[in-house]
């Protein structure tokens, strides 16, 4: 077995644990362990192109940035454990790492596919996203003006702080806190939810997965920006062509059968 390791290097807690996890791994295969942490215990570091390259497997130690920050590139299946905050993409919590590991190990899981956004600036490809791209206002209390199109037909035209486009996924993270509903990641659909919009009437909408969406910014807009998956950010304008669609590749995680219901009953309603 080939493995990736991408650790929150900056976090003690995750440092620590990736040490032991490299340590245990060691006698499973070859590991390719990311740069910045690969510094940290003197080994030899790889940049997340060639993990992605090189793994079977990618494990991510640290929270829900960790794995969107690994997720800008990597396309292997993950398997992440929390050791920031909620970790709600996590698969098991640090105190049970080794034994999840050891069911990899024994090939006792099984792959979940989510899907992810393609987004174009100008004809231009940005990273996909993972949880959601958000367009929005880049000055502190300055309404930004724009229009919804799906497949040339417009949508909604309103003034708001920004817009969130969702995946499935994303639906239980920032647009979740905005109002927008929980959508099962079998949904293939993308929510598309105002951000403190200055119209009443303005509520989130969920569409196929398929459909092109265009979002146009308003000439008498302020400063905007584009941001992905809270990793990626990006100036826009009024004369910005922005599209947002399904994209073709999707994030992929290990999984030990848990249920999404369960893992929304774990981590929000308590």
């Amino acid at each position: 077995m080939k493995w990736g390791l991408i650790c929150n290097s900056k976090r003690k807690k995750s440092l620590s644990l990736g040490i032991d996890i490299y340590d245990f791994l060691l006698e499973y295969g070859e590991i390719f362990s990311e740069l910045s942490f690969a510094k940290e215990i003197e080994k030899k570091g790889y940049s997340l192109e060639n993990i992605n390259k090189n793994s079977d497997i990618v494990i991510t130690i640290g929270g829900d940035g960790t794995i969107l920050r690994a997720l800008r590139t990597i396309e292997k299946p993950i398997f992440s454990i929390n050791s920031g905050g909620m970790g709600f993409l996590s698969e098991v919590e640090s105190k049970y790492s080794i034994e999840g590991l050891k069911k990899v190990i024994d090939g006792d899981y099984n792959i979940e596919n989510r899907s992810k956004l393609k987004i174009t600036l100008d004809g231009n490809r940005l990273p996909d996203a993972t949880n959601e791209v958000t367009i929005q206002t880049a000055k502190i209390a300055k309404i930004m003006y724009y229009q919804i199109i799906v497949e040339n037909e417009l949508l909604e035209t309103t003034g708001a702080d920004g817009v969130i486009l969702s995946t499935p996924t994303g639906s239980t993270s920032y647009a979740l806190s905005v109002g927008g509903p929980i959508l099962d990641p079998a949904v293939n659909a993308i929510l598309i939810a105002p951000i403190a919009p200055f119209r009443l009437s303005a509520r989130p909408w969920v569409v196929p997965l398929s459909k092109k969406i265009n979002i146009k910014i308003l000439p008498k807009s302020k400063a905007t920006k584009i941001v992905i998956d809270g990793q990626y950010s990006k100036d826009v304008s009024h004369n910005s062509n922005i599209i947002v669609t399904g994209s073709e590749k999707t994030a992929k995680f290990v999984r030990f059968g848990e249920s999404f219901y369960q893992m929304v009953r774990m981590k929000l309603v308590r």
